[in-house]
């Protein structure tokens, strides 16, 4: 499928109006529009600009937050097993946990907090008395994302809900290119990126971290691009 091919379907998919949501739940949007495109994978390759484009659909009303990416590797500056020691709590399943999410120089209520060294271009984590626990490189993070998301075909829907079904009308579309460094930076000082940690201690005492997750609401991602073609 070439762009112009790409235009053209989504432009029929928009004249279709309403159509009911074809799964239930979250994931009913995407699968409803990669079924209407005629897909079975979450992306599409477009020859003519340059190779497969990754699909992400959203309600406009949403204020989900999507995970953009994780990264752990080499950031702790402490063992996670002393930090989920001090700033943890018990879980649901009994387990000392630390699962929180976190946003730029908003101290949360396990008294932890991120700020940014704008010399080095880094994010760190601090503790409430000012240890130093973790620190991410925004080039290293933003060379993660691009790699991953370099290309999107971002989409976005009306819904409404008729006899207790969900609907869907795909009537705006872009497609994304180029992530800036600089815009990933912007938002991660707005709060519209935020920071989840996801670890707890198992039973043997181990820790299982699933993965530190930058996260955005679905219908901010568009602010993360410097290229944004509309296509309907």
């Amino acid at each position: 499928m070439n762009l112009n091919e790409l235009r053209k379907k989504l432009q029929e998919i928009k004249n279709m109006g309403y159509v009911q949501s074809r799964r239930k739940g979250n994931t009913g949007i995407g699968y409803t529009f990669e079924s209407l495109l005629g897909l079975e994978e979450t992306n599409i390759p477009i020859p003519d600009i340059g190779g497969r484009v990754e699909i992400k659909t959203t309600r406009k009303d949403s204020s989900s937050l999507v995970t953009l990416f994780t990264f752990n590797r080499g950031v702790w500056l402490k063992k996670q097993k002393e930090i989920i020691e001090q700033f943890g709590y018990y879980d649901a399943k009994g387990r000392k946990a630390l699962k929180s999410t976190l946003f730029f120089n908003r101290p949360n209520s396990l008294g932890l907090v991120l700020e940014i060294d704008k010399n080095k271009n880094v994010i760190r984590l601090y503790s409430s008395n000012n240890e130093l626990l973790a620190e991410w490189d925004v080039y290293v993070i933003v060379g993660i994302f691009s790699s991953k998301l370099s290309r999107l075909l971002f989409v976005l829907a009306d819904r409404r809900i008729n006899k207790k079904v969900e609907e869907f009308h795909f009537n705006e579309a872009y497609l994304l290119t180029e992530p800036n460094p600089r815009n990933f930076l912007d938002s991660f000082k707005n709060s519209l990126i935020g920071t989840d940690l996801r670890m707890h201690l198992e039973d043997d005492d181990s820790v299982r971290n699933r993965g530190t997750a930058f996260r955005i609401k679905e219908k901010d991602m568009i602010k993360l691009y410097a290229n944004k073609q509309k296509l309907i």
